[in-house]
């Protein structure tokens, strides 16, 4: 477990050893926790959280949901949240690497368009609407349970491809609800996926539409047509809105001061950055965070 600010970034580990998957149920995950600090934090890996028992609440960000039976939640790597549960409960943890999926040949970038894998978009989680949808995961997950803990040849392999169908049987879930769910999940054009990926790996050093751009040999002009037509908003405002999700998490979970996350942002100016932050969020980043902390207090 490294630190980045004041909050925890966890690593995937099984039994202390480093791992690229790994299946509990969740009394099995609560027990892995047992004795350490229950405080928010982002993990550097892919994470499926399905309640099957129990109630609660999972904060995402700065989205609080509700933790129900039948709800299965997807966290993307650096995400932060913090699941509490109110009681006993029951469901399943999943979790994964990049690296899993891609020597499972199921490839990163098919897990972020799968529809629920998204660093800089919010998603819902996903509600289970009747006994069919339950019980068909139920069979895949069981047959993951079966294949992590017998280990038998090629399990890995099998893994991955219940792991693929699981993803795939949740999108079709998915697509059946509302019709902008079903919207968000159609994977967009080319263009958009290549500037959602580069706006999640250069946020802190791309600050302008051209800096995009040019590293995708296009006109910042057309960029910022073609993210406008497929997502509502503009190139800009798409990067913008990175910037500050990461600034709202640094002044939520960290001590860091105005100036030092302008620094980590990339920001040469702290009060540059400072009025940047004021004119999106309408308050100043320590009003910001006073007014978090009085509510989490």
């Amino acid at each position: 477990m490294s630190k980045q600010g004041n909050f925890a970034t966890v690593v995937l580990t099984n039994y202390g050893r480093p791992a690229d998957f790994v299946f509990r149920t969740m009394q099995e995950n609560a027990a892995s926790r047992e004795g350490r600090n229950h405080a928010p934090h982002r993990h550097q890996f892919y994470t499926i959280i399905w309640i099957t028992a129990g109630t609660g609440t999972h904060q995402v960000d700065f989205n609080a949901y509700p933790a129900i039976p039948g709800t299965i939640f997807f966290i993307s790597p650096e995400q932060v949240h913090d699941l509490r549960m109110d009681g006993p409960h029951e469901g399943y943890v999943m979790l994964f690497t990049e690296d899993f999926v891609e020597r499972q040949q199921i490839g990163h970038r098919w897990v972020r368009e799968s529809g629920f894998f998204f660093r800089c978009d919010d998603v819902a989680p996903l509600q289970l609407t009747n006994i069919e949808e339950s019980d068909l995961l139920q069979e895949i997950v069981q047959r993951i349970d079966t294949e992590y803990h017998r280990k038998d040849a090629g399990f890995e392999e099998a893994l991955g491809a219940l792991l693929r169908l699981f993803l795939v049987q949740c999108a079709r879930f998915f697509a059946k609800q509302l019709p902008l769910r079903q919207e968000r999940t159609a994977a967009g054009p080319q263009t958009i996926r290549q500037f959602k990926d580069l706006l999640d790996s250069n946020f802190r050093e791309w600050h302008k539409v051209a800096d995009y751009a040019r590293a995708m040999h296009l006109t910042a002009n057309y960029l910022n047509e073609v993210v406008s037509r497929e997502t509502g908003k503009s190139a800009k405002e798409m990067i913008l809105s990175r910037l500050i999700l990461e600034a709202k998490r640094y002044a939520t979970h960290s001590d860091m001061s105005v100036k030092e996350v302008a620094y980590q942002l990339g920001f040469t100016d702290p009060a540059h950055f400072s009025r940047v932050f004021t004119r999106q969020e309408q308050r100043g980043f320590s009003a910001f965070r006073d007014g978090i902390r009085k509510i989490s207090s």
